[in-house]
This record gives structure tokens, C-alpha cells and sequence, in this order.
């Protein structure tokens, strides 16, 4: 079957105008059509005149041991739900300091790799130095704020910066060109509406942060740790034989030694089961050939499902998998991420709520079934993801050099602390609540996008009658 080729035909004025492109793929995208559209709309403006667009320069940071410089973010630990700080640079080498924080009424926009991404800052994003690979977008009037994040959530905004990206292998795009994208104006009023629910759903996920940090602090208070940071008091000790043969013969020191060695002393003070004695059941799925396609279902790996409200970008025809159904991510239970970095998403928890209802999942991560009659999963979601206590212990059973792994078998035995149903109770209410307030804010997103595009639709579509 021959395949036509795409052809367009493209005036010398537009091909002058936009920095002299002349890769096809430029003006063979929908976002190409789409600025053409967007700027024919009576009520358009752009972006430049509704925000200050900005990036600091360059930075070459040097990094210095934990806690001894300056925080600092990644663009991809940005756009995380839950991240944590992994390297820190040395502060006189970070110039011009103050122009890489960010304040918590501006949008974030990824402007290289994946280009045209937009988030909201939140309250952990501050006082940390964040990449120049994000362009700052500071709303001048900040009445606008819930609109533009609203708007620049919408594929149609999506598509619009990806039709100026440039470069080979990692594309890009510059101030410039945000400056120029086109955002339709609806009625005050509409924008408004739309925009309220947008920064109500931003607002939640802060609160749904603080309730996540509440809950970790009641822990780590509960069972003893002064905090300070990691706790490298015993870098070098005696491991007794018996405690290398409970641990399948491993023989890698930080599974003993530093920091998960005073966890383990802390952990003997109070009682304690195993994960495997908690829960109904720990399991992994099995690998199989999948197919993917665009009439199929979403499908979620686990970069996905640890993003802020990302969307899948996948989609897998479902039924051509035998016993597909036990792919279908189920409400209620959580999951574990089984391979990765230990300083990345790896031994990361969630738990599955109704969003994510109809979703395929990857057969990589740990399933862990709860079992509500022993122990609140609240309480054990808080337990395994605390980036003091319990994600070190679930941290220290990866094995692998370059790409580290996790074991159902090490997984089980776990030692979880009972501190008592009062206790437990309590910091099982403040993460139910946490996970429960940030799957509404998820919805009122989705919501505020979905309206914002509508009002696209409507605006395109009276430009294409009008031809």
C-alpha cells in the first residue's frame, strides 16, 4: 500500500517570520493550524501581555554532600507529586542566587525534552533552586492566574508550543516564543468560573502536602526520631551472620550500616510485623507482550501515576492480554515501584483511588492488597512512604547496579511498628484525608481543563464558520 506524503503549502512571509524555520515538521503539526486559528479569534491576546515570561541563565551547579548547600529540583521532580530533594549544590557556585527560586503564584513551563508542560508551585517547590529548564510565567494580573492555568492545560495549549519546538535530538523552545502563543479570551465571567476552579484545585494539593507531612512527622515523633537529617552515626559496624542469612546472603554494607542501622535501632524499641502478616496479599503481575494503540485503554506506567495528575500517554488494546482484568488498576489497594534509582521513584507508594478507575497498569510495580481488619492503610501508605523511617527500609532490600530492584520476598518482611490504635488512627485519618483531597483536586482540574477547551472549540469554531 503506498502511503501519500503529508504536503502544505506554506507562504515565504511565514516561513521569514518564524525564525526562519525550515524544518516541514514545523508547520505540519496541528499546533501550526492551530496558532493560525487562535490568532484569528476577536478575542485572543498573548501570552507575553498577560505574563512576564522569563528563565535564569545557565546553571553549572557543583554539588556538595546532604544538607551542606542549596536544594535543588530537576524539571522532572517538579512535575512529581511527591518529591524529594536529591542534590544540593554549593551556594557561592549558584549565581545570581534569588532568581531561581520561584514564588507560589507563578506557572512553571517546561521548555526542552518535552516541551509545553505546565504546573502550578506549590508549597514544596519554595525555597529550593529550580532548574532553568523551566521558563517562569508571573501572571501580571493575578485575577488571570486560574485561567492561564486552566488554558495552558488543555492539549489545544499543548499543541500550540510544540509547533514552535526546535532542535534534533532534545527540543526546545525560548521566551520568545512563549511570548507569542496565542490564548483565547472568553467573557470575564466565563474565565472567572473556569479559573476559580483551577486554583481550587491547586490550592488542595497544598493542603493535601501538608496533611501528607503531618502524618509523617506523627510517625517519626511516635516512634522516637529526632529528625536532623540522615543519621550517619554508625557508618562502619559488625553485622552479625544470622542477620545476613535472614537477608538472603546479602552482603552490600548500607543494608546494615548508617543511616538504616539507627532506623533499625529505633525500630527495635516499640512492636513490630511483618508487611506479609498485615495485609491479605503482596504480589506482582506477570510480564506479558501488550499492543498498543489509539482505540485502546489508558495505559499507566509508573512515572504516570507518581506525576501530578498526569494523563497516560499510552493506550493498549486490552483484551488481546489473558486475564487482562487483573491489569486494571483497582481502588483501594496500593502499589509499590519495583525498579528504578534509589534516589528516584523506587520503593515510592500510592494508593489506587476512583480516578484511576479503567486504567491499565504496568506489571512493574509491587501490588499490595490492605487488609482494613489489621491495620488501617492510612497508616500503612503514611508508614512505607516516610522519607525517614520507612521508605529506608524498604529502600535497603534493592539490589542492582545499574538499575535497581525490588523483591516481593524482601518486600513481605518488612517490619512495620504498631504504635497503637489510637495512634495509628490518627495519622491513618490525616493520610486518608491527603489522598482523598488530592484526588478531588485532580477532578477540578480535569474539570477547569475541560471547560477551558470547550471554550476553544466554541471560539475555533465560529473563526472556521466565518471562512
Amino acid at each position: 500500500m503506498t502511503i501519500a506524503p503529508l504536503v502544505k503549502s506554506v507562504r515565504l512571509s511565514t516561513v521569514l517570520g518564524g525564525d526562519v524555520r525550515l524544518e516541514a515538521s514545523t508547520y505540519l503539526r496541528d499546533g501550526y493550524g492551530f496558532v493560525r486559528l487562535a490568532n484569528q479569534c476577536d478575542s485572543h491576546k498573548r501570552l507575553g501581555d498577560l505574563a512576564d515570561i522569563w528563565q535564569p541563565s545557565r546553571l553549572t551547579g557543583y554539588t556538595v554532600p546532604e544538607g551542606k548547600g542549596l536544594p535543588f529540583f530537576t524539571a522532572g521532580q517538579v512535575f512529581e507529586d511527591f518529591p524529594r530533594v536529591r542534590k544540593w549544590l554549593a551556594a557561592p557556585f549558584v549565581p545570581q542566587a534569588d532568581s531561581r527560586f520561584v514564588k507560589q503564584d507563578w506557572l512553571l513551563l517546561s521548555r526542552s525534552g518535552v516541551v509545553g508542560n505546565v504546573t502550578a508551585v506549590y508549597p514544596h517547590h519554595l525555597n529550593k533552586v529550580i532548574t532553568d529548564d523551566l521558563l517562569r510565567i508571573e501572571p501580571k494580573d493575578q485575577d488571570e492566574y486560574g485561567w492561564l492555568y486552566a488554558y495552558m492545560k488543555t492539549d489545544f495549549f499543548k499543541q500550540i508550543a510544540r509547533a514552535s519546538q526546535y532542535g534534533h535530538m532534545i527540543k526546545h523552545i525560548e521566551v520568545a516564543h512563549a511570548n507569542d502563543f496565542p490564548v483565547i479570551m472568553p467573557d470575564a465571567a466565563t474565565r472567572k468560573a473556569i479559573g476559580d476552579k483551577a486554583a481550587e484545585a491547586v490550592r488542595l494539593r497544598g493542603e493535601a502536602w501538608k496533611l501528607r507531612d503531618d502524618a509523617f512527622e506523627t510517625i517519626e515523633r511516635a516512634i522516637g526520631h529526632e529528625g536532623g537529617g540522615t543519621n550517619t552515626s554508625t557508618i562502619r559496624g559488625e553485622v552479625r551472620l544470622s542477620q545476613i542469612l535472614e537477608r538472603r546472603s546479602r552482603l552490600d554494607a548500607d543494608s546494615y550500616c548508617g543511616q538504616i542501622n539507627a532506623i533499625d535501632a529505633l525500630l527495635e524499641r516499640c512492636a513490630t510485623d511483618k508487611l506479609k502478616d498485615l495485609v491479605s496479599d503482596v504480589y506482582l503481575l506477570p510480564r506479558v507482550a501488550r499492543t498498543f494503540g489509539t482505540g485502546g485503554v489508558p495505559f499507566a506506567t509508573p512515572s504516570d501515576l507518581f506525576d501530578v495528575n498526569a494523563k497516560p500517554a499510552k493506550h493498549i488494546y486490552a483484551k488481546l492480554i489473558p486475564n487482562h482484568e487483573a491489569f486494571m488498576l483497582k481502588p483501594g489497594e496500593l502499589l509499590m515501584v519495583r525498579s528504578g534509582q534509589k534516589y528516584g521513584l523506587l520503593g515510592r507508594v500510592m494508593k489506587i483511588t476512583e480516578n484511576h478507575r479503567g486504567v491499565f497498569g504496568s506489571d512493574d510495580p509491587i501490588h499490595i492488597k490492605p487488609n482494613e481488619g489489621k491495620i488501617r492503610t492510612g497508616y500503612l501508605l503514611a508508614y512505607l512512604n516516610d522519607p525517614a523511617l520507612g521508605r529506608p527500609s524498604v529502600v535497603r532490600n534493592a539490589y542492582g547496579t545499574s538499575i535497581p530492584h525490588l523483591d516481593v520476598k524482601d518486600i513481605k518482611k518488612i517490619r512495620v511498628p504498631r504504635l497503637g490504635s489510637d495512634v495509628e488512627s490518627a495519622i491513618a485519618d490525616l493520610m486518608d484525608k491527603s489522598v482523598s483531597t488530592s484526588a478531588k483536586a485532580d477532578r477540578l482540574e480535569n474539570e477547569a481543563t475541560k471547560l477551558a477547551q470547550e471554550q476553544i472549540d466554541l471560539a475555533i469554531a465560529k473563526v472556521a464558520s466565518s471562512d
